[in-house]
């Protein structure tokens, strides 16, 4: 019996071979065992073919999996060589598994710890700067909904994406430089506050490295007196802003107006995509500070730190606009102000109080508000009066407005605009000013992580599950899926980087384009609408790629170390036994 059917193939090859390369089925299959009468793939393999199929479909749903693993059936059989019958990957199973992952942190923990490991052993990753960052994930989940105990995950919290009415989830993520590959990345209730996740979660990273001592980069929520302390104190290193809070912007005012030392223009090194071009960005100097304070457990500390006061310029340049915007406006209003029939000074004030709160020009401006009273003698009778006709006196009042900018005020602002604080205990021969400010800036690289999970190539949004454990099993299998985008990124630019070449035709309309950071997700489109031809005769199955491999797509596999066969599959399909669906 003889007969044919084509599979579209895609970038598939390439994703299961990077999760095999990442030996995730294997971590996973050694930290949870399946119980008793769990039947056929085991959790690895069947999480390895749920991140296979969200990697490939940008989906996340578990009803979907199903039918796409029956339109991939013969590719996902030939690359790994598993028996997958449809009763493995229905979305009970599934949601079993996401249970199980989920349950317990600690193997969540334990478990990111030892793919770490692996990751950083097998596609030898720096160590010498790692970042924590923090973000909050909303769902429309009802807020009454059953299945939610008072210490449930979703709760109202502050929101970072502006929706503060809808539930939501906390997630932190750590990542290493220069790739932003993730590492670890915990799921905590949405009212949590995040201060106090950046200690267990640098602990978290030196168990896993095996040492402290790396950079820790952060925001201002990692600056807390305690979180430093800790860090100082455990043999650590840290960069971070301050926050304008408590002895900060007096010190910023200070030492701004009155620098102790000459500010030093800021020059960062070139991009890759423009080589000749060094970048000035600012101004900068640093005073040496000996700062004192208690661990999280209490331990006093000492230790020096450097207070880096820097400037933007292009940072400076717009809060000095915004700043004659916002005053400009305030004038513009205030110069249209109308006293009202009647009115007296403490309804006028208000308004007036109104007007530079909505402006938040009340520092810019001086408004004063002056009323007048003016006493009148009228004749308390009707028509003309004589000389006995009773007179009355009524008093009227003038409310007057004036309006004068604080020229000292505004020129003090303007002067300040740009500045901040950053603070680190690193010596200065291994991180410079210029070296810090250079790291900060990169801070978009954590922040990439959370724009793919937020609406980019892996969207936990929305999010379809309502149990908590199921929740956190499915953001431990997109931290991995993250891991992946990352790493094939991070593999692709370290190959061009070593060439000193670019790569061009991944931008569609514009062909000639080349750059030497491409990103995950443009080399991954690069392979789609390749389709796998299946014959079967008798027990024998042959496959053939109808489409042959592009030179840009064979430049690609070359440049993730990959093999121009993987896309060769007649000799795993005729070695593959025929699985009937039903």
């Amino acid at each position: 019996m003889t007969s044919s059917q084509i599979e579209r193939v895609d970038a598939i090859p390439i994703l299961v071979t990077w999760l095999q390369h990442m030996a995730v089925s294997e971590h996973i299959d050694t930290h949870w065992t399946p119980h008793r009468e769990w039947e056929g793939l085991s959790y690895g393999q069947l999480a390895l073919l749920f991140l296979t199929f969200v990697l490939h479909e940008r989906d996340h749903r578990l009803s979907v999996l199903a039918d796409w693993v029956a339109a991939h059936h013969a590719t996902l059989t030939a690359l790994t060589g598993w028996t997958i019958t449809p009763a493995d990957v229905t979305d009970d199973r599934l949601g079993r598994l996401l249970e199980v992952l989920g349950q317990d942190t600690s193997q969540i923990t334990a478990v990111q710890q030892a793919l770490g490991r692996h990751v950083i052993r097998v596609y030898a990753l720096p160590t010498s700067v790692a970042r924590i960052d923090t973000t909050s994930f909303n769902v429309t989940h009802a807020a009454n909904e059953a299945g939610q105990p008072e210490r449930a995950l979703l709760q109202f919290g502050y929101s970072k994406d502006q929706r503060p009415d809808l539930l939501q989830f906390k997630q932190t993520l750590a990542t290493l430089d220069p790739g932003g590959v993730p590492l670890l990345s915990a799921t905590v209730a949405g009212n949590a506050a995040d201060d106090p996740l950046y200690v267990p979660t640098w602990q978290e990273l030196v168990s896993l490295l095996g040492h402290a001592d790396f950079l820790l980069v952060a925001d201002s929520k990692a600056a807390a007196l305690s979180t430093r302390a800790t860090i100082a104190g455990g043999g650590g290193r840290y960069l971070v802003p301050m926050p304008l809070t408590g002895e900060v912007p007096t010190l910023l005012r200070d030492w701004v107006l009155n620098p102790p030392l000459t500010p030093e223009p800021v020059v960062l090194p070139p991009t890759q995509d423009e080589p000749t071009k060094p970048r000035e960005v600012g101004l900068g100097f640093e005073v040496v500070r000996r700062s004192e304070g208690q661990t999280t457990t209490g331990q006093a500390v000492a230790w020096d730190e450097r207070w880096l006061v820097v400037q933007s310029t292009a940072y400076a340049k717009r809060q000095q606009q915004a700043l004659t915007t916002r005053v400009q406006r305030a004038e513009n209003e205030l110069a249209r102000f109308r006293v009202k029939k009647g009115e007296r000074k403490d309804t006028v004030q208000e308004r007036v109080d109104t007007l530079l709160k909505r402006h938040d020009a009340a520092e810019w401006l001086t408004v004063t508000v002056e009323e007048t009273a003016i006493v009148t003698r009228r004749s308390a009778r009707r028509g003309r009066p004589s000389a006995t006709t009773p007179v009355e006196e009524v008093t009227t009042y003038q409310v007057q407005v004036s309006v004068q900018r604080n020229e000292e005020a505004i020129a003090e602002a303007q002067r300040l605009a740009g500045w901040r604080i950053y603070v680190s205990n690193s010596a200065v021969e291994d991180v410079s000013l210029v070296n810090a400010m250079a790291l900060y800036r990169e801070e978009w690289t954590v922040e990439h992580g959370y724009h793919r999970w937020k609406g980019g190539w892996l969207p936990a949004l929305p999010l379809f599950l309502h149990i908590e454990q199921r929740i956190r099993g499915l953001m431990l299998l997109l931290l991995i899926a993250l891991q992946v985008l990352s790493l094939i990124e991070w593999q692709a630019r370290r190959s061009l980087a070593a060439e000193q070449a670019s790569l061009a035709g991944l931008v569609p309309g514009n062909p000639k384009m080349a750059t030497a950071q491409p990103t995950a997700e443009r080399l991954l489109r690069m392979f789609t609408n390749l389709h796998l031809l299946i014959h079967q005769v008798g027990d024998q199955r042959l496959g053939q790629v109808l489409e042959a491999l592009t030179p840009l797509q064979q430049r690609i596999l070359h440049l993730l170390c990959l093999p121009a066969t993987l896309y060769s599959f007649q000799a795993r399909l005729s070695t593959t036994t025929t699985v009937a669906e039903g």
